[in-house]
Order: structure tokens, then C-alpha cells, then sequence
């Protein structure tokens, strides 16, 4: 558990000189099997979490349709950072689309890394990943067609188009399930002709 923490660290922050083992104890690895919640909208989310295996997703409810912002796989960030700092319920859901395994940084391990030399660079270093991953959803929602959307996921992400269901894909390309399907047609004519 902790090695993937420690490459997730190297990887954000290569110069990172805190002494996990003064957080180990304090973090704790949590299950959550296909189809239930790390959390859920309107609750408090008061940690921040990696994905150490499995998919999660994040996604909102808006007129009674599901809306996904982002999926979690391994050494991915998740949580809501703001309802973690200001005790403010949850604006959005987090839920496993596989088995998972997901480490919990709780405010307990976060006060101590706040603490140590280093450990507020590597907060707001993890902070700003949040932070990265909503400006970009958001920018590619209004710059980008559906289609070019699909495109980029395809390049991004092309391992997690086979562990996610083509409903939660068209429900983060903003689309229907059904234009999904004629989107990926349409694109595997271009590419034959």
C-alpha cells in the first residue's frame, strides 16, 4: 500500500523529504466494492483519497440524470477538497465502477503533514492535482465537441475505455449513451476510409 503512495509522491513532487512514517499509522486502506460509495453528495467528505486499485468515478445528479466529471483509476487523487476544508457537504458523488482499493489521508494525517518540512508543499501540490483535473473537465465541456472529447480520452486514457461502461463514458463526454455509439461508428468509418 505504501509503495504506491510513496511513486505517487515521487511522481508530484520528486524533491519530497517528509518522513511518511509519521502519517503511516494515521492513513487507513479502504475497500469498496463494484457500485457502492466512497461518498456521497451531501455528506461531508473529510479526507482525501488515491486510488490504489480499481475505478472509482465522480459525478453529480442534475435534473435526475447522472453526470460524470471523472474517473479514478490507480494513482489517481479524489476526494472534494472543499467540503474536506470548510465541513461543507459534498457537491458530488464518488462511486467504485470496480472493486477498488482506495488510501484515506483523513484531517488527522493532514494536520500532521501541515507540520513537517515539506508537507505543506505536498498538500497543495495534491490540492492543485484536484484542482487541474476540474479546470481541465471544465475547459474541454466548452471548448470541445463531443467527438473531439471522445479523441482525446481515446489518447489520454486509452487502457480505462475497456474498464469503464460505455454509459458513464457518453454520461463524462456530455452525450447519450445512443450518440455514443453513433460517435464511435462514425469515427471507425473515417478511419477505414
Amino acid at each position: 500500500m505504501y509503495e504506491l503512495l510513496h511513486s505517487f509522491i515521487q511522481q508530484l513532487f520528486p524533491q519530497c523529504q517528509i518522513d511518511l512514517t509519521l502519517i503511516e499509522p494515521l492513513l487507513e486502506s479502504r475497500k469498496v466494492h463494484q457500485g457502492e460509495f466512497l461518498f456521497r453528495e451531501g455528506d461531508i467528505c473529510d479526507f482525501v483519497g488515491l486510488t490504489l486499485k480499481g475505478c472509482l468515478r465522480t459525478f453529480f445528479l442534475k435534473d435526475g440524470k447522472e453526470l460524470t466529471l471523472f474517473f479514478h483509476p490507480e494513482q489517481h487523487t479524489l476526494g472534494d477538497y472543499e467540503s474536506l476544508r470548510r465541513r461543507r457537504p459534498a457537491c458530488f458523488s464518488c462511486q467504485a465502477i470496480a472493486d477498488s482499493e482506495v488510501l484515506i489521508v483523513n484531517t488527522q494525517a493532514i494536520e500532521v503533514l501541515e507540520t513537517v518540512p515539506d508537507g505543506q508543499k505536498l498538500l497543495r501540490l495534491v490540492v492543485e492535482d484536484l484542482a487541474f483535473q476540474l479546470r481541465d473537465c471544465l475547459l474541454s465541456l466548452y471548448r470541445d465537441s463531443p467527438e473531439q472529447r471522445y479523441v482525446n480520452f481515446l489518447k489520454t486514457e486509452p487502457k480505462l475505455l475497456q474498464r469503464i461502461p460505455q454509459y458513464y463514458l457518453a454520461s463524462h463526454l456530455g452525450i447519450e449513451p445512443e450518440s455514443l455509439s453513433r460517435l464511435k461508428r462514425r469515427l471507425y468509418h473515417k478511419e477505414i476510409s
